[in-house]
C-alpha cells in the first residue's frame, strides 16, 4: 500500500512526468507552486537517487518503508 499525503504524491507525479518529458519544468513549477530552480533540483535528485530523495525527515522515511513493504508483498505473489 502506498501511503503519501496528497502534496507528496503530487510532487512525485509531477517530477516523474518532467523526467519523462511529458511536461515542462516551467509548467511543473506552476503546478507545484515552486520556483523553476527548485523543480530543477528535484529533477536532478530524482534522476540520481530515485523518488525517495524527494522526501526528508522521519515521517517520510516511515512512509517509504510502508511503500516498500506494500510493493514487495504486491510483487511477491
Amino acid at each position: 500500500m502506498i501511503v503519501l499525503n496528497s502534496k507528496a504524491q503530487l510532487t512525485v507525479d509531477v517530477i516523474a512526468k518532467v523526467a519523462e518529458r511529458k511536461i515542462t519544468i516551467a509548467n511543473a513549477a506552476k503546478l507545484l507552486n515552486k520556483s523553476r530552480r527548485t523543480v530543477e533540483r528535484y529533477l536532478q535528485r530524482y534522476r540520481s537517487q530515485g523518488y525517495s530523495s524527494l522526501f526528508t525527515g522521519i515521517r517520510a522515511v516511515s512512509q517509504l518503508i510502508k511503500l516498500q513493504i506494500g510493493l514487495s508483498s504486491k510483487f511477491s505473489r
